[in-house]
C-alpha cells in the first residue's frame, strides 16, 4: 500500500493562507489587486506542479521507476504523421494534437505572469526564464521518475519547445495588451 500526496489542495490552501497574512501585513505596501493576482500566481503554479508531476508516491514504488528521454526537435509531428497514417484521423491522433496544444497553452499564464507582476520588459529575459522554468518541470519529471516517486513521465524536448513557445505567446500578449515593450504607463493602470 502506498499513499500519494497530491500538491494541487496543498497549494491552494497555501494561497489562501498567504492571501489573508498579506493583507494584514502588508496593508498598504502593495495593492489589493496585486495581492489577488499573486495569490493566483500560487495557486497557477500548483497547478502547473499537479498537471506535471502528479502526486508524490510514499513510499517510492519501484514498479514506476524509469528513464524516458525523447531528445528529437518537432518529433510530436512525426507522430502526427505516423498515426494518420496508421489509422487516420481516430482518437489516438486527435489526443496527441489535444496534448500538444496543452504543452502549448501550460506556460501562457507564465508569460502573463513575468509582464504583469515582474514588469520583465525583455522578450529574451522572459524566454530564458521560461524556458528555464520548462527545464525545471522536464528535470523533475525524468528524477523523480527513475526514484519510482511519481509514474514514469518522460524527459521531452517537444515540452521544452511547446512550453517556451507558450510563456512566450503569454509575454507577448501582455505586452501588446498593455503598450510598448518598456512602457510602464498602462501597467500602472492595474494600481501595482
Amino acid at each position: 500500500m502506498f499513499w500519494s500526496v497530491d500538491f494541487m489542495l496543498l497549494g491552494f490552501l497555501y494561497a489562501i493562507v498567504y492571501f489573508l497574512y498579506d493583507i494584514v501585513k502588508n496593508r498598504k505596501k502593495t495593492s489589493f489587486f496585486r495581492k489577488i493576482v499573486f495569490a493566483s500566481f500560487i495557486v497557477y503554479l500548483s497547478a502547473v506542479y499537479h498537471y506535471t508531476i502528479g502526486g508524490i508516491n510514499i513510499p517510492p514504488q519501484p514498479a514506476y521507476a524509469q528513464m524516458n528521454i525523447q531528445l528529437i526537435p518537432f518529433y510530436f509531428v512525426t507522430e502526427w504523421v505516423q498515426m494518420y497514417q496508421q489509422s487516420g484521423f481516430d482518437w489516438f491522433f486527435w489526443n496527441s494534437v489535444k496534448l500538444t496544444f496543452f504543452n502549448v497553452l501550460l506556460l501562457i499564464p507564465l508569460g502573463v505572469y513575468l509582464s504583469v507582476l515582474w514588469r520583465k520588459t525583455s522578450l529574451k529575459k522572459a524566454a530564458v526564464f521560461v524556458f528555464l522554468t520548462s527545464f525545471l518541470i522536464e528535470s523533475l519529471q525524468l528524477v523523480l521518475s527513475v526514484t519510482g516517486l511519481i509514474m514514469a513521465r518522460t524527459f521531452n524536448v517537444d515540452d521544452l519547445i511547446l512550453n517556451t513557445a507558450g510563456g512566450v505567446i503569454g509575454f507577448c500578449l501582455t505586452s501588446f495588451m498593455f503598450g510598448a515593450k518598456g512602457s510602464d504607463s498602462r501597467r500602472k493602470g492595474l494600481h501595482f
